[in-house]
């Protein structure tokens, strides 16, 4: 009796999203993407909670993680964790019906192993055509991220400064100690978010957040 029952209450509490039919016209339809190892899941993870901890303090972000996004008509792919900017003047990607994103993220962040450099390039290029303005990529065995910033419509890649530090364009006070997230030293990272979002240059980019 009570399978009955609960199979009752999950038809009645999801069943229309299970049944969905809301699909990105164009481009490939397809959804899956590389499973990934524990290596890799981890580190996803525990990145994705820096960036949500960053989203936080910043209203009007979207942080998600393997969310299909049609970067393009021709072109869908599911990344690791996006964030994008949801209003204001640096909107440039819309959740539509929250099925998927339309549109270039703000900001990617994907996780690889050694024998994934090509799906790497791939991805890459992609963003960088499409208009992502920073895509980070990390490969578990070097333990450095691979900084990638748009600039005059090409991909730059960024080191950090004489402090130790990348600080974000796309999401102003994101500041990732380097050195921190190799030796995945989170509450050092956490820090750093945390006093990267009291500089003036969060407050300018809530500013364009909250003007409408």
């Amino acid at each position: 009796m009570w399978k009955k029952h609960r199979r009752a209450i999950v038809n009645a509490l999801y069943g229309k999203v299970f049944r969905t039919k809301a699909r990105p016209k164009g481009g490939d339809m397809n959804l899956t993407s590389d499973e990934l190892d524990i290596a890799q899941s981890a580190t996803l993870t525990d990145f994705a909670m820096c960036l949500n901890h960053y989203r936080m303090s910043t209203p009007g972000l979207y942080v998600c993680t393997h969310v299909p996004v049609q970067i393009s008509k021709d072109a869908r792919v599911v990344p690791g964790v996006v964030a994008q900017v949801n209003s204001g003047a640096f909107k440039q990607c819309d959740p539509g019906d929250y099925v998927y994103f339309s549109g270039p993220p703000n900001f990617v962040f994907d996780v690889f192993r050694d024998d994934q450099r090509d799906s790497y390039k791939r991805r890459r290029d992609l963003f960088e055509e499409s208009g992502v303005i920073e895509y980070v990529a990390w490969f578990n065995s070097s333990k450095l991220p691979i900084w990638n910033r748009l600039e005059d419509g090409a991909y730059r890649e960024i080191r950090e400064d004489r402090a130790g530090l990348i600080k974000s364009a796309a999401l102003p006070g994101l500041w990732i100690p380097v050195k921190s997230l190799a030796e995945r030293d989170w509450w050092s990272v956490l820090g750093k978010i945390s006093q990267g979002i009291t500089r003036r240059g969060h407050r300018d980019f809530m500013a364009t957040i909250w003007k409408k």
